[in-house]
């Protein structure tokens, strides 16, 4: 994937006018199409579905696809052959830059019922200028033209489909059943067996430790040897160790007790930081293991938190280009320490020009601005910085390279809620 694609957001499509370049609207995720009016678990044997998706090109463009399908399929681009398939387990990739010019284009699609009462097709269709830029999606669902008579020439670019119906849909790519699970197994043994999973050739899923083992686990990372370092919900931090190296670790071993539910994680120069709950409350702690004798039995609070502790207090940890420590605080909690010269959230004031209105199922009832926030200290918390904020619940955070932070709240349904902070200010936010 190019690396300028860090979020896909589809083209609005507008026949009359040819436009590339439209409103953006938010991503929508492939998903499992037929024809209409048909419904599933009732595909006869042997029933051929046919797909279209017009694209309008303005400029020179770059495209892949990602398809799947339910059982057969050929996978057809301005009339020229791309590939063919028939495992509704394999997502096959393709690029189509090649068929792809200026003006119209169509992706096409054959699906074959070839045995049982089940058929699909989900494809992503992306596509991008060719001298770079955002990606744009056009991903299988209502939008796609279907039929279930072959007409001459419906492969081509100048067929009318405008008596086509639009497709059916039966669900999600990755969570609809049968093709992403099976809704009479348990999930426990749909993960083991990878049905969960849509994955790309030359990957597996392989579960390598069971819940007996490692418990309810809420954030991990790897430490200098690349062993794991795992959190436990409600419990400690643990070490799980590959000592034959087959990549299956076989030692799960308590790392460190005296902290509990960490949901960051950032080990550096052989300590580990965490946010957790310890022996000084909420706070991020140094963890050292001073003996060497394989545990980390000292512990340090560096960083206090006041506010209400829980699911939406301190979480992810990462090291900025800066050697400094970033921290992302949800909207619940808020820092106690000394600010540095580099703090660049201004204070807040929020007034009240009516009665406020407060949430009445008391979620977040008398919490203002700035709400959560992203901090930064050093390794010993004697500087603390705030460096953005009015956000919700930011989880984890990671810095693109080009210095850009990108924040995501695990309470997010999309990719649009996420933000994206510029490394100039750390305030500069663009969706």
């Amino acid at each position: 994937m190019d690396g300028q694609r860090i979020k896909r957001i589809p083209l609005l499509f507008l026949a009359t006018c040819g436009l590339f370049f439209a409103s953006p609207v938010t991503a929508e995720e492939a998903q499992w199409i037929w024809a209409d009016g048909s419904t599933a678990g009732e595909i006869p044997v042997g029933e051929t579905c046919y797909f279209r998706r017009a694209i309008n090109l303005r400029v020179e463009a770059v495209g892949e696809v990602e398809i799947v399908a339910d059982d057969d399929y050929e996978l057809l681009v301005n009339g020229r052959r791309v590939g063919s398939g028939g495992s509704s387990r394999t997502l096959d990739q393709y690029d189509i830059t090649p068929m792809l010019s200026i003006g119209r284009n169509v992706v096409c699609v054959r699906v074959v019922n070839t045995k049982g009462s089940t058929a699909a097709l989900a494809a992503r269709v992306s596509i991008r200028p060719r001298k770079g830029g955002q990606w744009f999606d056009f991903n299988s669902g209502p939008a796609w033209k279907t039929s279930l008579q072959e007409h001459a020439t419906w492969q081509s670019v100048l067929f009318n489909d405008t008596l086509w119906a639009n497709a059916k849909v039966f669900g999600n790519l990755g969570e609809t059943a049968p093709w992403d699970r099976e809704e009479a197994v348990a999930i426990e043994t749909q993960a083991e067996k990878g049905e969960r999973f849509q994955i790309q050739k030359g990957f597996s899923v392989q579960r390598l430790l069971n819940n007996d083992q490692v418990g309810s686990l809420i954030a991990i990372s790897f430490n200098e040897f690349g062993h794991i370092i795992a959190s436990r919900e409600n419990g400690p931090l643990l070490l799980i160790i590959d000592h034959d190296g087959d990549g299956v670790p076989e030692d799960v071993r308590v790392y460190c007790d005296q902290v509990t539910s960490c949901q960051g994680i950032l080990p550096l120069n052989g300590e580990v930081f965490v946010t957790a709950n310890g022996p000084e409350g909420q706070a991020l702690y140094r963890l050292s293991d001073v003996d060497r004798n394989g545990t980390l039995e000292t512990v340090k609070k560096i960083v206090s938190f006041k506010g209400q502790p829980g699911e939406h207090g301190p979480h992810g940890l990462t090291l900025g280009p800066d050697g400094m420590i970033y921290v992302s605080v949800g909207n619940h909690a808020q820092v106690v320490g000394k600010s540095g010269a580099g703090e660049t959230l201004i204070d807040s004031y929020e007034g009240d020009l009516v009665p406020r209105y407060e949430d009445p199922g008391g979620h977040a009832r008398g919490v203002k601005a700035p709400g959560g926030t992203v901090i930064r200290t050093n390794i010993d918390g004697s500087v603390v910085e705030k460096v953005a904020g009015g956000i919700r619940n930011a989880y984890d955070l990671t810095f693109h390279p080009d210095g850009g932070l990108f924040l995501h709240d695990s309470d997010m349904e999309s990719d649009s809620d996420a933000a994206w902070y510029r490394p100039t200010t750390l305030l500069d936010i663009t969706e």
